[in-house]
Formats: C-alpha cells, sequence, structure tokens
C-alpha cells in the first residue's frame, strides 16, 4: 500500500470515528486501532491529529478542484516545513483585468463540508487555535490578501486595509458555512447564496472602487 493510500486510510478511519465520537475523545491509538496500522505509521505521516485533521480537508478538497478546475487555476502552497504543497486550495479564475471569479471556488469548498457533513460539523464547532476553522482562516487569509493586491493592481490600499478585508472576508467565508453544517435544518449550505455566488469577490472590488473614488474626490 502506497503513502496516500495509507493517509486515506487513516483518514477515513479516523472520520468514520468521529460520527461516532467527540473528536477530542479519539486518539492516536484508537486512528491506528480502526484503520489496522500502528503508531509508527502515523507518525511516519502525521505530526499529530490536528496535522491529520488539516491533511483530510486538504486532500477531500483538492480532490473537487482537480476535478472541476483546469490546471492553470489552481493555486498551491509553497513548500515549507508545514505547507501540503501538492495539494490544491484555492483557484485564481481571472474575468478581466481586475475582476476574480470565485463562485466555483466556494462551490467545492462547500460540497467538500457537504460529503462529510457530520464529520465536517464537529471538527467546525471547535475553536481551538489547532482546530479546522482555525486552520481555513490561517490558509484564506492570505489567499484573499493575494486576491486584493491583483483586484488593486496599480493602485493603492494601506497595509492594515487589505488585512483587514482578508480578515473580515475570510471570516465571514468560515463562519457562514460552519452555522450552515452545524444548523440540522439547513440541507445545503449553498441553497440561498446561488444569486450571490461570487459575492467576495464582487464586494471587494466594489469597496476598493468605492475607497478609490473617495480619494479622487
Amino acid at each position: 500500500m502506497g503513502s496516500i493510500d495509507t493517509m486515506k486510510l487513516m483518514g477515513d478511519a479516523f472520520v468514520s470515528l468521529a460520527e461516532r465520537f467527540p473528536l477530542e475523545k479519539i486518539s492516536v491509538s484508537d486512528i491506528v486501532a480502526a484503520s489496522g496500522k500502528n503508531r509508527k505509521t502515523f507518525y511516519y505521516h502525521f505530526n499529530d491529529k490536528s496535522h491529520l485533521i488539516r491533511w483530510i480537508f486538504r486532500n477531500d478538497l483538492a480532490s473537487l478542484l482537480q476535478e472541476r478546475f483546469e490546471g492553470a487555476s489552481l493555486v498551491y502552497e509553497e513548500s515549507d516545513e508545514y505547507a501540503m504543497p501538492d495539494l490544491p486550495y484555492y483557484t485564481l479564475k481571472k474575468t478581466g483585468i481586475r475582476s476574480l471569479d470565485g463562485s466555483g471556488f466556494f462551490c467545492a469548498l462547500a460540497d467538500t463540508f457537504q460529503n462529510r457533513r457530520a464529520y465536517y460539523a464537529k471538527a467546525l464547532r471547535s475553536n481551538d487555535p489547532d482546530g479546522l476553522r482555525a486552520y481555513l482562516l490561517e490558509l484564506y487569509t492570505p489567499a484573499l490578501e493575494k486576491d486584493i493586491r491583483f483586484i488593486l493592481s496599480n493602485r493603492t490600499l494601506s497595509e492594515s486595509s487589505i488585512r483587514f478585508l482578508a480578515e473580515f472576508y475570510a471570516g465571514a467565508i468560515v463562519t457562514y458555512m460552519a452555522n450552515r453544517l452545524c444548523d440540522p435544518a439547513e440541507h445545503d449550505i449553498l441553497s440561498d447564496i446561488d444569486p450571490f455566488g461570487n459575492i467576495v469577490h464582487d464586494s471587494i472590488e466594489h469597496m476598493i472602487k468605492e475607497q478609490q473614488f473617495r480619494r479622487v474626490l
């Protein structure tokens, strides 16, 4: 069995356990027992349980992104000690000189959560600093900063304003999807968003235009 297959086996074992038990109650020993592997194999692939949770998300999302988008649109992390540079985590779809369409990405993100709804509902309830919710903010705030710089093009905006917009919209996305996912009455995370699929990037573009207009005046 190859490394990826082994990682998927342990990931699926963890997801199965998480559907029956609280995440904080599941130990590495439980995961290796359920997967038929051993602790040495687990720690060969993952630093800890938090690392496994992040990898499960990244692998689930990457599968949908690679299926739905052309390679040139996929965004990968730069390689470093904590990155997963082989798994795309975002997309860059240009629709104009200063315009981006993120609707397809947000649909893929929602479908990633929807496909393992019971598991991700539990994972996203946690406000643990090493949890999935915190990881999503850590991952997508810088991604949105890059998008804002693209939308700005040769226009200027203070670094603090760029950071504010990125943090605001990343937080809005994560909170909205987590709340919808954790609400048992909501069957489809994006059921109400279709007419506003590109609301994040359209809103950023609009706010930048307004800010630039006020500066001119």
